[in-house]
């Protein structure tokens, strides 16, 4: 069964629940950690999906790629449902998924050899295999290391590698699942650049889970989670224009935000829909112009 044309990702009514069990193997509680979701993606925008610990969004972006199968509803990714056997390699394919920490995605002692791997495992043909590893190392910045050993390699360094082994694999979406809490705000941000160029240059939708909220300014849509529900969505100005709910959520303002907030607390005349430093450089320059 495929979903009707339109949305790239989509998901209807979307439950996932865990159980709890005792040392005998009795179950001792259900904990409902995705609550009845409803969102879609269009081909080619950038997501991000923010939320507290225990909000549900990690768990939420592992039904993206059939990581996990809804315990109730429906999700689709590019008209295949996920919960069916059939679609998984597919879907797989499709969208990558880079985690929290990229030692665990790296599998090889080569560079090129790691980034090699998925095309391999799907069965591309050597030539093809070689031409779109040159491809994904370039794309990241890192074909200059593809001799190199991922073990000699910064934390952003290598994720940039598990991302040339998505792009390898032709993945039209890369789920970046806390892919950049381990970095330094300069990893970060190199990061952040390299995925906002991958989404305009070569129209590769991304799916960002973070909590850093000064990644998330660029995206086209936000949706904030709260106990396993989209409690907020819209775009990032939409989104952070409230800022009692997002307290509500413990989900912060973007650094700039906060700093023109305590400014126009403090009786200077700022705007209080800023969300980048550039934003706020610009906004006081035009007031002791």
């Amino acid at each position: 069964m495929k979903e009707k044309k339109g949305a790239f990702l989509r998901t209807e009514g979307l439950v996932h629940e865990y159980s709890r069990r005792d040392e005998e193997g009795n179950v001792t509680e259900i904990i409902r950690a995705v609550d009845g979701v409803d969102l879609s993606v269009e081909p080619g925008e950038f997501i991000a999906v923010l939320g507290a610990n225990g909000s549900g969004k990690s768990t939420l972006a592992k039904h993206f790629n059939a990581l996990l199968t809804p315990t109730d509803g429906v999700v689709y990714l590019d008209g295949k449902r996920t919960d069916q056997e059939e679609n998984v390699l597919a879907i797989r394919q499709l969208a990558g998924m880079v985690f929290q920490n990229p030692d665990n995605q790296l599998v090889s002692n080569v560079v090129e050899e790691d980034v090699a791997f998925g095309p391999e495992n799907l069965g591309v043909p050597t030539k093809e295999i070689r031409k779109r590893v040159k491809e994904g190392l370039e794309s990241v910045g890192m074909y200059a290391y593809r001799k190199k050993s991922p073990n000699h390699l910064s934390g952003g360094q290598k994720q940039r590698v598990a991302i040339a082994g998505i792009l390898a694999m032709q993945s039209g979406c890369i789920i970046l699942d806390e892919a950049t809490s381990m970095l330094d705000p300069m990893g970060r941000k190199s990061i952040i650049e390299q995925v906002l160029r991958l989404n305009k240059e070569k129209k590769i939708t991304i799916i960002l889970i973070t909590h850093h909220m000064d990644e998330v300014v660029h995206a086209d849509k936000v949706f904030v989670m709260k106990k396993g529900k989209v409690a907020l969505s819209g775009t990032p100005r939409q989104v952070f224009g409230q800022a009692e709910l997002l307290e509500e959520c413990k989900v912060t303002l973007p650094e700039a935000a906060q700093i023109a907030e305590e400014l126009y607390e403090h009786g200077m005349p700022v705007r209080t829909d800023i969300l980048t430093m550039q934003e706020l450089e610009e906004e006081l320059e035009r007031i002791f112009a």
